[in-house]
């Protein structure tokens, strides 16, 4: 007798202790962090509500994340596709590579769900010194680094002089997308960048 195929996917197994990760786990568990964070706000998140959501035990969650400020964390990595941040383009030009880098974040940015986690880590941040540690070396440091990386070879073009403060303009750059994305949820304001760019740049000029 032929059994009918349905075509409903087959419920996420719980992992046992000595089995490989099981990486269909990793993405229900995101999912679900992600949407709960959406409709709601990181104070209301809770681990126990996150493994209810995903369909999985908490020890399941527990075993991949200590707290919700690193599964946020993972969320976000998740949404931004692995890396945590978009590459800062090299082309010679380094106000156009930066307002392309801007552009891509307040396009990714403009999104609910992504502003909502980009908030929460905010909140994780503030809720918590140690946490917000944790989340500045999971994410902000691979921009800041993206950013440096860029602003050092702008120097060496001459396009940027040798004695600018680059910390300074890379913190810049980051402090306005966090702040567009507080107050400006769901809005792609790139209007603002150009001006942003332009204050920061004419300032540290190569002649």
């Amino acid at each position: 007798m032929k059994v009918a195929q349905s075509d409903r996917p087959p419920p996420l197994p719980d992992e046992r202790v000595g089995r490989p990760r099981d990486t269909r786990l990793d993405h229900a568990i995101l999912t679900a962090t992600c949407e709960l964070l959406t409709t709601g706000s990181y104070a209301e998140l809770s681990m126990e509500s996150v493994a209810a959501r995903a369909g999985v035990g908490k020890k399941t969650l527990y075993r991949r994340w200590p707290s919700k400020a690193p599964l946020v964390a993972d969320a976000v990595l998740e949404a931004y596709g692995g890396s945590g941040s978009f590459p800062v383009a090299e082309t010679g030009d380094v106000r156009a590579d930066l307002q392309r880098w801007l552009d891509e974040h307040a396009e990714f940015l403009a999104e609910p769900p992504n502003a909502a986690l980009v908030r929460a880590l905010v909140a994780a941040s503030a809720a918590r010194p140690a946490d917000g540690a944790d989340l500045y070396r999971q994410l902000s440091a691979p921009q800041l680094d993206g950013l440096m990386t860029r602003l050092r070879r702008a120097v060496a073009d001459g396009e940027l002089r040798a004695d600018a403060d680059l910390n300074a303009v890379a913190d810049a750059l980051i402090g306005t997308l966090l702040f567009d994305a507080l107050t400006h949820p769901g809005d792609r304001t790139t209007r603002l960048f150009g001006g942003v760019l332009d204050a920061l740049l004419d300032g540290v000029a190569g002649y």
